[in-house]
């Protein structure tokens, strides 16, 4: 099972279709969080918004985690040993206020687990290989004290 998540703050429908289209020939069976966005998707089953408990449900059942280039997403996928896909929102598209998810997606993907994707022409790549798709290593307290100097690093770059 897939999980897509697209935070609370702003849809995501390019992300969305991307993957619905991508699952509906394939039965693919996933779950999305899809926020306000007016795309519904017409094969994953989808809420707009969960609680953390749902949330947690839909992260601890999936095999692989698909969501905006959000730090909140990442870490959870990560704290979860989930692989996770991320894909930016485009300022040019209206999907965001900035490009600042474009921006940390090259050091985004330094992350071990995380994978990542601009378009979604690059997003279906990496689910065609979704299988070989890798999970960090287990996250103790020192690992994730180590993320979090890298993204610190990474940001101030």
């Amino acid at each position: 099972m897939i999980f897509v998540a697209v935070g609370t703050q702003f849809p995501f429908d390019r992300l969305i279709r991307c993957v619905d289209e991508w699952a509906a020939p394939r039965h693919i069976d996933g779950v999305a969080q899809i926020a306000d966005g007016t795309y519904l998707p017409q094969h994953l089953r989808w809420e707009r918004f969960m609680n953390t408990d749902v949330f947690n449900q839909h992260l601890q059942a999936a095999s692989l985690i698909i969501s905006h280039a959000g730090m909140g997403n990442i870490i959870t996928a990560l704290e979860n040993r989930k692989p996770i896909i991320v894909m930016n929102r485009q300022h040019a598209r209206g999907e965001h206020r900035n490009d600042h998810q474009l921006d940390g997606l090259a050091w985004m993907g330094k992350l071990p687990g995380v994978y990542t994707a601009s378009t979604c022409e690059d997003l279906c790549a990496l689910l065609e290989r979704r299988h070989e798709l890798a999970a960090a290593a287990v996250s103790t307290a020192a690992r994730r004290q180590a993320l979090v100097d890298f993204i610190d690093q990474a940001i101030r770059a």
